[in-house]
């Protein structure tokens, strides 16, 4: 079954963690890093190329839709890339052929500005095909996620497409998501899975 895994907001304070979990089973994953958070965390950003991780771009500081012009989001993108391509230098990485892939915090909304920034900057958003709600407080019982993570690839592989899953690595206030890196091994141990890294977008319907 094909599926991607995709961690949102990091790097943060469980995402050692989730790395080690990561090398265990051999698997790459695709992180979209919040410009923010790898400045907290320069080490770990570093880590996550070293280990043969796809970055992702998910901006600067996370803003909300409603909250930033087109302008002003371009701006996070463009200073989002530059730290990213000196993460990928200090990793020993050649330069990434072509865009960082780009998620958009929250997803796209109506009339949303971020979309005509990404536009304007030949880009696309990258989407996914589930949300398992790992960012709340409490945080899911790692077990009971792991069974949510299965069911929804089971359910995209039975309709013959590959499942993305996406998930959280930390949050605009880097939060620990201990929780989600314990469940990824659950989900990983499962095994029948074949984990790529997302070369582009899926559609937002």
């Amino acid at each position: 079954m094909r599926v991607a895994l995709t961690f949102d907001d990091g790097p943060g304070p469980a995402t050692p963690r989730l790395l080690d979990v990561l090398a265990a089973h051999g698997v790459r994953a695709t992180f979209f890093l919040l410009g923010e958070n790898v400045v907290r965390s320069r080490d770990v950003a570093v880590r996550l190329a070293r280990d043969g991780h796809l970055l992702g771009n998910h901006s600067w500081s996370h803003p909300r839709p409603e909250a930033i012009s087109a302008r002003d989001f371009a701006g996070e993108i463009r200073r989002t890339d530059a730290l990213l391509a000196e993460i990928r230098r200090e990793a020993g990485l050649a330069p990434l052929r072509g865009a960082f892939p780009t998620r958009l915090p929250y997803g796209p909304a109506a009339d949303d500005p971020r979309l005509r920034a990404l536009a304007a900057l030949d880009r696309t958003h990258v989407h996914w095909t589930g949300d398992f709600s790992d960012w709340v407080q409490p945080p899911p019982e790692p077990a009971a996620l792991a069974l949510r993570l299965r069911e929804h690839v089971t359910s995209q592989h039975l309709a013959g497409l590959p499942a993305v899953l996406d998930l959280h690595d930390s949050s605009k206030r880097f939060e620990e998501r201990f929780a989600t890196a314990e469940a990824v091994g659950l989900f990983l141990a499962a095994g029948d899975l074949e984990i790529e890294t997302v070369p582009g977008s899926v559609p937002s319907a």
